[in-house]
């Protein structure tokens, strides 16, 4: 293949056709036209001597080819665009650039306020987009290019990404003070395995250590309710015979109610510690920007710990 016959703009162009399956999708991805898309994609079947996308019962679907190329192709987009804003001189006071964030739900409300109030103050035409996914996914993504950084709990890191800590949190109880299993604001353990729960579903948001330890154990409970992440667990408990899990830095994002306890979560071992950490992928190592802002993200959380009365009361 000759390779001074290669346009860049092919493979971006294909990396958006087999992404979006869509012509129309991919176009507005690429902020271009239609035709200028099926052009993109005629050129393509030509130089890879393949289809690339076929329609099938569901739509268009990339061919076996077609997908076997992408992750090589994705990859080399990404080196591309790490080598052009390492090269590019970072001044957070002027530069504009948008950087995509993935972080829980909880996470947006706990660390993405220091983050964004900090970006505000020193880097005004910097610009986030945030979503939302768990630890596999997340690194997926990186992988992908399709996110700039993850926060949060990664029992599993990549060898060809980098990590850094940024705080580590505990898992604590919650219950109505009206809770008649209580005893002097707190539970025993029977008492405890014996309550109907609240849980945080796996494999979305962090705190799934007691789950874990007492599957491992054997111990059986009854839980009522599973949701996606902590932010709705205080309103579940509330006026309830409920009891729940959640982590102790997000109760001052929860603005504790009067009418609910938090005590030590009640097993006959110690539950691990959340060790939450950033992640990237190693081709931004030495990005300037990207570099700033995971400087800026570990700055902002470390800064600014929260502060609940009544955490410190049961401490």
């Amino acid at each position: 293949m000759n390779l001074n016959a290669v346009d860049l703009n092919l493979l971006v162009a294909f990396d958006a056709l087999v992404t979006e399956r869509s012509v129309s999708r991919a176009a507005g991805k690429l902020g271009v036209t239609q035709p200028a898309v099926s052009h993109a994609l005629k050129r393509l079947r030509h130089l890879f001597k393949d289809e690339i996308l076929t329609r099938g019962p569901h739509g268009m679907q990339p061919t076996g080819h077609a997908l076997s190329l992408h992750p090589g192709i994705q990859s080399v987009l990404a080196d591309i665009r790490s080598m052009v804003s390492t090269g590019t001189v970072f001044d957070p006071a002027t530069t504009s650039r948008t950087f995509r964030l993935s972080m829980s739900d909880a996470m947006s409300v706990e660390a993405l306020p220091l983050i964004v109030s900090r970006v505000r103050r020193e880097a005004p035409n910097i610009d986030f987009v945030i979503s939302t996914s768990g630890p596999q996914e997340s690194c997926r993504r990186i992988a992908d290019d399709d996110i700039d950084l993850a926060i949060g709990v990664f029992p599993h890191v990549p060898k060809e990404f980098r990590s850094r800590e940024l705080y580590r949190d505990t898992l604590i109880c919650v219950a109505d003070k009206r809770n008649k299993r209580l005893k002097n604001g707190r539970m025993e353990l029977e008492a405890y395995l014996d309550s109907p729960h609240v849980t945080v579903a796996r494999n979305r948001d962090t705190g799934i250590q007691v789950d874990e330890i007492l599957d491992s154990m054997g111990i059986p409970r009854r839980i009522i309710v599973a949701v996606p992440h902590y932010l709705s667990v205080p309103s579940l408990i509330r006026g309830t015979d409920l009891v729940a899990h959640t982590r102790r830095r997000l109760l001052s994002v929860f603005k504790m109610s009067s009418d609910l306890t938090v005590f030590p979560v009640p097993l006959p071992m110690k539950v691990p510690e959340l060790e939450f950490i950033q992640i990237w992928h190693k081709r931004y190592e030495g990005d300037p920007g990207h570099r700033w802002l995971r400087d800026l993200v570990l700055d902002a959380v470390r800064k600014n710990p929260p502060d609940n009365p009544a955490v410190k009361r049961q401490r």
